[in-house]
């Protein structure tokens, strides 16, 4: 049996060059993405001491993603929260539990989905180009669903406080059919 043939589509000849079974069928399924912990400075302490009040992290969805869930939890500086592993995103979503943010401060962040192109922009306070439907300024923690699946998403957060720094737990899972 030839390698190709003219009939074939892209889907049938990466399978047959990747030694894929035709009848395995593709499931649809959960996988987690992201789960971190990240620390956000005050502005001043960005400004005086080098701090960094602002972070981007990488979505690195997997091919065949059809939508994804993500969760800010927010938490003062000095705190060391985590979920216990059946409150995780990953856990509550796969098993279809209702959706819940366990914030540890009254301090929110300024939430934004850009690409990369729109990466130097952001951590240089210049104007960038966003997702505005998938925006959420001066909130505290909170949870969503994006639609987006490019390959080159960032989920970025800017702590707009003078003088408390933050902590938060940024969870992200797919969706689709791997």
């Amino acid at each position: 049996m030839p390698l190709v043939n003219h009939s074939q589509t892209i889907q049938e000849l990466y399978d047959r060059l990747t030694n894929k079974k035709s009848s395995e069928a593709k499931r649809t399924e959960y996988k987690e993405v992201l789960n971190e912990i990240v620390t956000l400075n005050s502005t001043s302490n960005a400004f005086w001491s080098g701090g960094n009040s602002k972070t981007a992290l990488s979505v690195k969805l997997p091919i065949g993603t059809i939508k994804w869930y993500y969760r800010v939890t927010l938490m003062d500086v000095r705190q060391n929260y985590s979920y216990n592993p059946n409150e995780s995103l990953f856990s509550l979503v796969s098993n279809k539990h209702p959706l819940f943010v366990n914030n540890q401060t009254s301090l929110g962040v300024n939430f934004y989905i850009i690409n990369d192109y729109a990466l130097s922009d952001f951590y240089a306070d210049r104007n960038f180009k966003l997702y505005s439907d998938y925006q959420n300024e001066k909130t505290r923690g909170f949870n969503g669903i994006c639609n987006l699946t490019y390959n080159n998403l960032m989920i970025c957060l800017k702590n707009y406080n003078l003088k408390d720094g933050l902590k938060a737990i940024v969870e992200v899972v797919a969706y689709g059919k791997y």
